[in-house]
């Protein structure tokens, strides 16, 4: 089979709910992506992040709305993800030349190190909500997710710790834990999941304004 067959069967079956598929077609046209990435990416946005981090944003937002992908032939799915970069990129410059301030700043008593690393964390478990902050009160979500991750397996917890807490880039992360960087991104949205999933559980959050 052609590298071209292949990635049209991944992309079949991420359409019908194939986790792993999703990953191995994401992995494929890393390169690509990761190229693109680095091209568009504003000098104010590379002094802040890399373009790994963004991809990871990237990535987060194609497993959790690969639904609304609709497959129109070869290269259709790497255009659609393409779009979700450039968005993000743009974000990120706007944001990067408004020189917004960390809103843990703006909080009294959260303002450490490891309060904006957790709140960092929160954030990427409802990327696809509203921002948390507006919706929940500091200290209950701190006190949540600390009980949250508490609930998850040894895997789940040890890559989000590398990622969200430690702040390690998927390349660091994946020379952790001995993974490949697609491993990496595939075992980080499955954490993700159960993290949210065990917070919605606790009934500490929610989604309206």
């Amino acid at each position: 089979m052609t590298a071209e067959g292949q990635t049209e069967v991944w992309v079949v079956s991420a359409c019908s709910g194939d986790s792993l598929a999703l990953a191995k077609l994401l992995a494929a046209y890393h390169p690509a992506l990761r190229a693109r990435a680095e091209a568009r990416m504003d000098p104010a946005v590379r002094a802040r992040t890399g373009p790994e981090d963004v991809l990871q944003e990237v990535y987060t937002q194609v497993f959790r709305h690969m639904e609304q992908f609709e497959d129109r032939g070869a290269e259709s799915f790497l255009s659609w993800v393409y779009t979700i970069l450039d968005r993000k990129l743009i974000d990120a410059r706007r944001a990067a030349h408004r020189n917004v301030r960390d809103v843990d700043r703006e909080v009294p008593g959260l303002a450490s190190p490891d309060a904006q690393s957790y709140w960092n964390l929160l954030d990427h478990v409802y990327a696809d909500s509203l921002t948390p902050s507006r919706v929940v009160r500091r200290q209950e979500a701190m006190n949540a997710i600390l009980a949250s991750l508490s609930d998850l397996s040894d895997a789940h917890r040890q890559v989000l710790q590398l990622r969200f807490l430690d702040g390690l880039s998927v390349a660091e992360a994946a020379g952790r834990l001995g993974k490949t960087e697609a491993a990496v991104v595939a075992l980080t949205q499955r954490a993700l999941k159960a993290l949210r999933e065990s917070m919605d559980r606790l009934g500490e959050f929610t989604h309206g304004p």
